[in-house]
C-alpha cells in the first residue's frame, strides 16, 4: 500500500480515515495479557487496510492516564502532527503506508509520547498473528517503562518530604 503525499495530507486533513476508540484497563491488561485487550485494534487496521483506508485505533486504558494507537502513516508521526508532515514531506512523493504503534503518558519519558513502527501495511496484513503479538510485546514493555519512571519519581518525592 503506497500514498501520493498529497493524497495523504487531504485524507487526513478531512479526517478521512476509519477510527474505533477502544477501552480496557491497566489491571485487565496485566490480568489476561496486552494481546488480548489489543486484538479488536489489530482487525480493525487489517480490515481498513484490505479496504486500502487509512486508520486509526485507539486503546484508552480508564484505570490509567495512557493511551495507546496504531496508526497507518507514511512517517512516524501521530496524525495529529499534519502540519509537521507537510514541512518535511513533498507533495509528489510516492511513500509506502506503514502501521505505527503509539503510546501516550506522562510516564512513558520526557516527552509523554512513544512511537515505534511495526511494519508496511502489506507485511502487517499478511503477518496478522505476528503483528498481534509483537505489538502485545512493545505495550508490555512500554508498561514496564512507565512503571519504572512512576516509581523513580515517588521515590524522588518521598526524598523530598524526608529532607
Amino acid at each position: 500500500m503506497e500514498s501520493l503525499v498529497k493524497d495523504f495530507v487531504e485524507e487526513v486533513e478531512a479526517e478521512n480515515y476509519e477510527t474505533q476508540n477502544f477501552g480496557s484497563s491497566l489491571a485487565e491488561i496485566n490480568k489476561n495479557g496486552a494481546a488480548k485487550s489489543l486484538e479488536p485494534m489489530v482487525t480493525m487496521i487489517v480490515k481498513a487496510i484490505g479496504e486500502n483506508k487509512l486508520a486509526q485505533a485507539t486503546l484508552t486504558l480508564t484505570d490509567a492516564d495512557i493511551q495507546v494507537r496504531l496508526e497507518t502513516s507514511v512517517v512516524n508521526l501521530p496524525l495529529r502532527y499534519l502540519t509537521a508532515m507537510k514541512k518535511m514531506l513533498a507533495d509528489d512523493d510516492t511513500l509506502p503506508i506503514s502501521v505505527y504503534s503509539i503510546i501516550e503518558s506522562p510516564d512513558v519519558n520526557a516527552s509523554s509520547l512513544r512511537i515505534d513502527k511495526v511494519a508496511s501495511a502489506d507485511d502487517f496484513v499478511s503477518h496478522q498473528g505476528d503483528m498481534a503479538a509483537a505489538i502485545a510485546t512493545w505495550l508490555e514493555k512500554q508498561l514496564d517503562q512507565i512503571k519504572v519512571n512512576q516509581d523513580k519519581k515517588d521515590d524522588e518525592a518521598n526524598e523530598e518530604t524526608t529532607d
